[in-house]
């Protein structure tokens, strides 16, 4: 397929990213572990933490004529105690996307920081109650060990953590969040660079490999089918590794931005996609984004 013009620059972009998730375990990707001094958090100190935000607070890129539903959540940047420092631009860095699953509700919050995180198959703690239910919480710049240069420390969580509708491996698809370009394909990672200026790079991460519908340098429609759900990691040492079952989504820009107060942001950074996916939720439960076979 030949690929735009305009994406000529961009493929390099997604040569910058391949194999980032073909790292040995556990220095790949979103490994669904943390520092044994981190407690793991429950949904109730979550939310005593942080009054919960109303829907219409983050929802920069819709219409005010008609309203959204409310989704009970935590505001942007503010991550649980003891999980780490939250990026305080809260801004809407990809407005109007198609919220990237297929089936609602989901559930914004930590791998990590949870029940089960770092959980194996047979491990049926990362199927608690509580990681099932609202308020929607932000886990971008959660502590990690991953480069990460928006974070305080320079490191964190690259992108925000969705589990499905319910705990339930390889069930619930993925969908486009544009219409764009598949410009990445990892052991357990798919890109997707958007056809239309600022031309955001979109990663998803734990996809079951057997599920994709898509191939490198196909043209996707937004709310097309990707893949499902899953707990897959890729291997190590040739053999499965598993995290918890769930979508890690990533937004990157794919040049150079500046922010407002002056920051640069080299190209190929990471950007905070919790307000985007917020909004997105809320037209979503509204009837946006039908899905594309």
């Amino acid at each position: 397929m030949k690929i735009p013009r305009f994406l000529s620059g961009v493929l390099t972009v997604s040569l910058l990213l391949t194999g980032c998730d073909d790292l040995p375990f556990p220095a790949d990707r979103d490994s669904g572990s943390a520092s044994s001094s981190a407690s793991t958090s429950s949904a109730s100190e979550s939310a005593s933490s942080a009054s919960t935000s109303s829907a219409s607070e983050s929802s920069s890129s819709t219409s005010s004529e008609t309203p959204l539903p409310e989704v009970p959540h935590q505001a942007a940047g503010l991550l649980p105690a003891g999980s780490g420092s939250g990026y305080d631009d809260t801004r809407n860095w990809a407005p109007g996307i198609c919220f990237p699953l297929a089936d609602t509700p989901a559930y914004a919050n930590s791998q990590v920081y949870r029940p089960g995180g770092s959980a194996v198959p047979s491990n049926p703690s990362q199927c608690a109650p509580e990681n099932y239910a609202y308020p929607w919480i932000d886990n971008f710049c959660e502590s990690r060990s991953w480069v990460n240069p928006v974070c305080n420390s320079g490191k964190g969580h690259q992108g925000q953590d969705l589990r499905p509708k319910a705990c339930t491996n390889n069930t619930y698809w993925a969908v486009a969040a544009e219409d764009g370009v598949i410009t990445q394909m990892g052991s357990y990672t798919v890109a997707l660079t958007a056809d239309a200026p600022p031309y955001r790079v979109y990663r998803y991460l734990h996809l079951q490999n057997a599920s994709l519908k898509v191939g490198l340098h196909d043209r996707v429609k937004r709310g097309q089918k990707i893949g499902k759900v899953s707990n897959n990691m890729g291997t190590s040492g040739g053999k499965p590794v598993y995290t918890t079952i769930h979508l890690h989504f990533e937004i990157r820009v794919s040049q150079s931005e500046t922010l407002s107060d002056g920051t640069v942001l080299a190209e190929n950074a990471f950007v905070p996609p919790y307000t985007a996916l917020l909004d997105a939720y809320q037209r979503k439960l509204a009837g946006d984004c039908p899905v594309v076979e």
